[in-house]
């Protein structure tokens, strides 16, 4: 097995705002004339000719980055707000435009540019990409519960969001500062 390489790019406060800039002039030359469809179309192809360009392995993982992205988007159970389905879509878009900061035919490094933008939108992004990904974990088990119980409704956002309530209830309930005769200490409120 051949060893692995490490290959690691730092940017400065001044490159990120560099970066910034070139995806926003990205993004509006792109402009308002492409729909959300467009868009998630534009990103599933960009893995797809990478992976048939041979792009590097670590350009690719990076790109796959973009499914998740639009499976955010359109998943019909997760049901994300429409300000935050701007959000994404406005990040999806660099991705939509043939015109990036390296041609895509650039052998070895035509897709290099894509992927530190799929870095930075993910950077940009984690919030709503770590709510997502606990709310498909939350799905999974949630579904088998309720198929052994032969209940089979969709599980949704709202259900995710009960259930974290729920528990942040439990948890502050059991919180030692919760119980005055367990604090060591009287809190203004008492």
């Amino acid at each position: 097995m051949a060893k692995e390489e490490r290959l690691v790019i730092e940017f400065d406060a001044h490159d990120l705002k560099q970066l910034v800039e070139i995806f926003r002039a990205s993004r509006a030359e792109v402009g308002d004339e492409l729909r959300q469809g467009d868009i998630i179309t534009a990103c599933r192809q960009l893995l797809v000719k990478a992976q048939q360009a041979g792009a590097p392995n670590f350009v690719i993982g990076r790109l796959g980055k973009l499914e998740e992205l639009v499976n955010m988007v359109e998943d019909t159970d997760w049901q994300l707000p429409p300000e935050d389905v701007s959000r994404v879509i406005n990040a999806l878009a660099y991705f939509a435009n043939a015109n990036d900061l390296i041609p895509d035919d650039v052998p070895g490094l035509g897709y290099l540019d894509d992927a530190v933008m799929v870095d930075l939108v993910v950077r940009e992004l984690s919030g709503e990409i770590k709510s997502f990904r606990d709310f498909c974990s939350y799905r999974e088990v949630e579904v088998q519960k309720r198929a052994a119980a032969g209940d089979q409704r969709p599980v949704t956002r709202l259900d995710w969001l009960a259930e974290k309530r729920k528990k942040a209830d439990v948890e502050r309930k059991e919180s030692r500062s919760w119980l005055p005769w367990k604090r060591k200490s009287k809190s203004f409120l008492d």
